[in-house]
């Protein structure tokens, strides 16, 4: 349940900045320093920072909605966000000193990847409460024989 939860969390995090930098990117950008002014800056950091959060927020969302897929978007999210703190992290070592806005990113970022990767465990399979459904390959001969391998079968339900 609290996998669910926290997935639910960053998808609606992801996708309302996806959607705030598509709308707003300079006046949510200026607070790390990013300035940009010609047309074209504009559509690649629409693309970059909205277009790109927004789609995996609606990945996430997708995830959220299905028990099943749950695992997968909490490893997205925190591959995610253990890229942004690389990012970082990196930065400080290469550019210098940062402003303090971005060791709070970081803390935040890292903690958000360590909990998202902390949950895999925990959230549900899948594979609760649900029988694979097979049936035999076409190129397998009928016969009624309860002998029949697993692995000689199809799953349906994929």
């Amino acid at each position: 349940m609290a996998a669910r939860v926290i997935l639910w969390i960053c998808a609606v995090t992801f996708v309302g900045l996806g959607i705030a930098l598509l709308l707003r990117p300079a006046e949510i950008l200026a607070a790390v320093e990013l300035t940009f002014e010609t047309p074209t800056a504009f559509a690649d950091v629409r693309a970059d920072y909205g277009g790109c959060i927004l789609g995996i927020g609606c990945f996430l969302v997708w995830c959220a909605l299905q028990p099943a897929r749950i695992r997968t978007g909490l490893l997205c999210t925190g591959l995610v966000m253990s890229g942004y703190v690389i990012g970082r992290v990196y930065s400080l070592f290469v550019d210098g000193m940062p402003k303090p806005i971005i060791f709070i990113l970081i803390t935040v970022e890292l903690a958000g990847a360590v909990v998202c990767f902390g949950l895999i465990n925990f959230a549900p399979s899948g594979n609760e409460n649900s029988e694979v459904q097979t049936q035999p390959r076409k190129d397998q001969e009928s016969d009624d024989s309860e002998t029949e391998q697993a692995s000689d079968q199809i799953p349906l339900d994929v």
